[in-house]
């Protein structure tokens, strides 16, 4: 069994990896958007690479010598856009392609994707739906250790995967589209009776997330929110219990 021990990195420039164990998540802080990185001594985990901006010195610190493996939930930019700034991502060494987003996008986007070589990984729960006019709503969700990673799937979405056996070990949760009022349904949270955390990677002040309908509803069922425009870059260290 394993517990989590959250570690929050104020000064997010300090060479910090090296007081953490061997396997650690890093939510990074890139404004309106997902980056989520596990990181372990060999291999770097990204789920999802996009955002508004992005703190490449602390990323390639903390990956750039290991495999990196690239997650991406669904098309969206927010979640993607790290993949056309070329010259930062070579810093990245066996960067691969280990889930691709569902179905198609503009020419450009899948030229992106297809500048990837493919690693499609076997070990994480992941749960794909079926194909739908709204991107948000061919959002894969996944669970990497105990983080939940439902990218932008709505309630409406929710409200079928919830019940998958695998979900309701979640410990935290990345809030669904960033915060957004049609997704983080109290459905969902009720699935999720581990749940000790929830994160918000957004930007209040020009997005208006997280909604104030889903802060209201985490405060109710006493589940803490931590946003990354108030803290930063959040180290999230795992420790396996004694």
């Amino acid at each position: 069994m394993s517990l989590f021990f959250f570690l929050l990195i104020l000064f997010s420039a300090s060479p910090v990896k090296h007081a953490l164990s061997g396997h650690y998540y890093v939510v990074w802080n890139v404004g309106q958007g997902q980056w989520v990185s596990e990181v372990t001594a060999l291999r770097c985990r990204h789920f999802d690479m996009g955002g508004e901006f992005f703190p490449w010195k602390r990323i390639h610190f903390a990956c750039a010598d290991k495999e990196n493996q690239v997650f991406l939930s669904h098309w969206d930019w927010d979640h993607i856009g790290a993949l056309s700034k070329t010259f930062q991502l070579k810093q990245l060494q066996g960067l691969c392609l280990a889930l691709p987003p569902l179905g198609k996008s503009s020419r450009y986007k899948e030229k992106l994707i297809r500048a990837l070589p493919l690693c499609l990984q076997k070990d994480l729960p992941v749960w794909t739906p079926a194909l739908n006019k709204d991107s948000n709503a061919e959002s894969h969700i996944l669970r990497s250790g105990p983080v939940l990673l439902p990218g932008d799937s709505p309630r409406s979405q929710e409200l079928i995967w919830r019940t998958r056996t695998w979900i309701s070990s979640a410990e935290v949760l990345l809030l669904g589209h960033h915060g957004s009022k049609t997704s983080t349904s109290e459905e969902l949270l009720d699935s999720l009776p581990k749940l000790r955390l929830s994160i918000a990677s957004a930007r209040w002040p020009r997005y208006r997330h997280p909604h104030p309908t889903v802060v209201a509803r985490l405060h109710q069922k006493k589940i803490p929110l931590l946003k990354t425009e108030d803290w930063g870059n959040l180290w999230l260290e795992q420790r396996t219990a004694k």
